[in-house]
Formats: structure tokens, sequence, C-alpha cells
């Protein structure tokens, strides 16, 4: 026995998809600038052994905590009741997902300077570079040809991972489609077309990841 698919009962939704689609994106943003920002600092604090005792379990607590977890204690955690005000979901889920995206970025970038090689940071002070300078001029960029290739991974990663912005009621595409199954009980249509925009931008940014990482590969060969 056929389904009787009928999208048409979904066109008076299609703005809605839209915005969700939009939302989705922009949350998607602010936490990859925000995230990569705090977990590249972290992890190049990670070098110092002082900072290492406080930085160390910060690292390991969000890497353990499921990102549902995760949003939902930061949800309740950041309410009038607890902190003396309200912050809206929108920015609930930016600051959980941040720090989700910090945790494994300092790893990254704590392992990446790790692997620098000592004779590269050698040659660079024997010109008569400042600590700075070889830190900006030499292990910066190998660090960063080490890490894009896992950042990108992360990257799309944490782009799937923004759908679970739906429970504390962000109004992304997961949420969006929740409002459409309510309003005109077509789930499969809803949820079609959700897969469907999450493979229209998933897709491409995987063809990417791939092509970023050849290239990376490529620039550590040339090194």
């Amino acid at each position: 026995m056929g389904y009787d698919w009928n999208f048409g009962r979904l066109a008076p939704y299609v703005s809605a998809f839209a915005r969700g689609t939009l939302t989705t994106l922009s949350l998607t943003g602010i936490v990859l600038v925000v995230g990569t920002v705090l977990g590249v600092l972290l992890g190049l604090a990670l070098r110092g052994r002082g900072v290492r005792l406080v930085a160390y379990p910060f690292v390991d607590i969000f890497r353990a905590l499921p990102p549902l977890v995760l949003l939902l204690f930061m949800y309740y955690l950041l309410t009038r009741q607890v902190i003396g005000v309200g912050v809206p979901g929108y920015w609930v889920a930016v600051i959980a997902m941040s720090l989700n995206l910090a945790a494994f970025t300092s790893d990254l970038v704590r392992a990446a300077v790790e692997a620098v090689e000592q004779d590269a940071i050698d040659a660079g002070r024997a010109l008569g570079m400042s600590p700075r300078q070889v830190t900006r001029h030499v292990v910066l960029p190998a660090v960063f040809r080490e890490i894009l290739p896992g950042m990108t991974v992360l990257y799309i990663g944490m782009l799937k991972i923004t759908s679970l912005a739906s429970v504390i009621n962000v109004r992304e595409a997961v949420y969006t489609a929740h409002t459409v199954i309510a309003n005109v009980s077509r789930s499969l249509e809803a949820w079609a077309v959700v897969a469907a925009i999450y493979i229209i931008i998933v897709v491409p940014a995987s063809y990417g990841a791939r092509a970023i990482e050849r290239w990376a590969g490529r620039a550590r060969l040339r090194s």
C-alpha cells in the first residue's frame, strides 16, 4: 500500500523553513568562530605547565559530556533563578556548543603544537626571531596545516549538532519541522524537507573538507 505523498500541504511553510535554515546557519557560524578562538587559545595555553592543572580538567569534562546533556544543563543553569538574568535559548546554544567545540579544538591544537619539529623552532631562533615571532611565523603556520583537516570534520559535525538546539526552542530547521508537523500532520514530508536542507548544506561542505585535506597534505609535504 503506497504512501500518499503530499508536499503541497507544506507550501504555506516555505518561508518558515527558510528562516529555520538561516537560523541554523547563523547559529553554526557563531559557534564555529567562538569555539575555534577559545579552542586555539586554550590549546596554546596547554603548553604551560601551570595552566595544564586547570585547563586539562576543563577539556576532559566538556569532551566527556554529550552535547545534548551540556545544552540542557546550560539551559537550566543560565536562568534568572540561578544567575539572576535569563539568557535566550539561542545564546544558550551558542555558549554550550562553543564550549563543546573549544574542548575538541584545544586538543587538536595541543597535539599539533607538540608535533612542530624542534629543528624548525631552532632555525627561527638562529635567524634572530623573538619567541613571539617564532610562534607567529613558525609554530602557528605548522599548527594550522596540521589541524585543518580535523577542524573541517569538527565543523561539519557541529553543523549537524546544532539541530539539538530545537529542544530548547531555538527556531532552527528541526524546530520548524516539529511546528509544521503539529499544524498539518505530515511528518514524513516535513522530515524529508529537513533532510534535504542538511544534504544541500553538508554534502558540498564535505567535498570542500576533502579538498582542504588534500591541500593540507600537499602543504605538509612541501614543508
